[in-house]
């Protein structure tokens, strides 16, 4: 790999990218970093995103991927032109026959979310208002995914739908990807809020049992 790579102009030459690295000897998230340029931000981002599509909570991946995200994200929202992470994180090497499926599974959404994408609402994915914002949206999500769940079903599936989106939006220039990030966004905080609660009444219910009980 040349000391110096220039930045991949699109997503597709990036999933090649790492495809062929991932059947080879690997790539960590910090040498794909370096390699994406400004890219790199919501590309990495949709890349660790996609093994939370499903609704079983992966463990201490979980929070490593959330901090990941919130720095990400915070340095995009500062307007930082390249992203790094910190060395847990960054040495994470993508590797392997796990690594392919994910990055296999990133095409074939790709492939179904541009059936719809299109160039549209440039206001949210142009200039640097809008990056702001984008790093804001990675960043609140990652935040939200971190948040313990105790391996409750679905926790880490709705952030990860919003940090998807987002980069969806910002890489395939769709506006409209922006507002669904923000939907999931919204439907995360009334799931949390919806689990608080349940949690609140039955908690409350099993005190006032086991004082009856043991008075």
């Amino acid at each position: 790999m040349p000391e110096n790579p220039q930045p991949i102009p699109t997503i597709d030459h990036a999933l090649d990218h790492f495809i062929s690295h991932a059947s080879g000897d690997g790539i960590t998230l910090n040498d794909a970093l370096s390699h994406l340029g400004s890219g790199g931000f919501c590309f990495v981002s949709f890349l660790l995103a996609v093994p939370f599509i499903q609704p079983i909570p992966l463990g201490p991946l979980t929070m490593i991927c959330g901090m990941s995200f919130m720095i990400i994200g915070g340095q995009m929202a500062r307007g930082k032109t390249n992203a790094t992470l910190p060395k847990k994180a960054g040495d994470l090497l993508i590797h392997g026959h796990l690594w392919l499926k994910v990055l296999g599974f990133c095409r074939s959404i790709l492939k179904f979310t541009r059936r719809f994408t299109k160039e549209r609402y440039s206001m949210l994915v142009t200039g640097e208002r809008a990056e702001r914002f984008v790093g804001w949206l990675i960043l609140i999500g990652g935040f939200l995914l971190a948040i313990p769940g105790a391996y409750l079903p679905l926790n880490n599936f709705f952030p990860a739908l919003m940090i998807i989106f987002a980069c969806i939006g910002w890489l395939e220039r769709d506006g409209l990807m922006i507002i669904i990030s923000l939907f999931w966004g919204a439907v995360t905080l009334l799931y949390f809020a919806v689990l608080a609660t349940t949690l609140l009444f039955f908690g409350n219910q099993i005190a006032m049992w086991f004082s009856s009980f043991m008075g």
